[in-house]
């Protein structure tokens, strides 16, 4: 089985391909073994795998850091926005970061950023 459709699947992690990888080597025909150039180019594609991984864990750091840092520019602004309440305004007094949603703090009140319907001037 070669490691290249599991690649393409981002269901499989690197840990699963490297499973695979080894497992291909064990069981890999004597009469037929792989060969050197075949081994080195999957070796060079877990390679790949392992190093896009970590950059694209290191890009969502950077992302959540810059849109956390974009909200605290809005801290001591007005904000309108609309909750269960309905339409309402108050003071940004922070910004948060939970997961994949960017919420800023208006009062005591944790307001996701899709429902800001507005920022102004103090």
């Amino acid at each position: 089985m070669s490691p290249t459709p599991a690649m393409a699947t981002p269901a499989v992690s690197k840990d699963e391909f490297l499973k695979l990888f080894v497992a291909q080597l064990k069981n890999q025909s004597p009469m037929d073994p792989l060969k050197g150039h075949e081994f080195i180019a999957q070796l060079a594609q877990f390679s790949s795998v392992e190093q896009l991984t970590s950059l694209n864990a290191s890009f969502a750091d950077t992302m959540k850091f810059q849109q956390l840092t974009g909200g605290s520019e809005f801290i001591g602004k007005k904000a309108t926005y609309v909750d269960a309440e309905g339409n309402s305004e108050g003071v940004i007094s922070g910004a948060m970061i939970q997961g994949e949603s960017i919420s800023v703090v208006i009062g005591n009140k944790e307001i996701p950023i899709t429902q800001v319907t507005g920022v102004y001037e103090n």
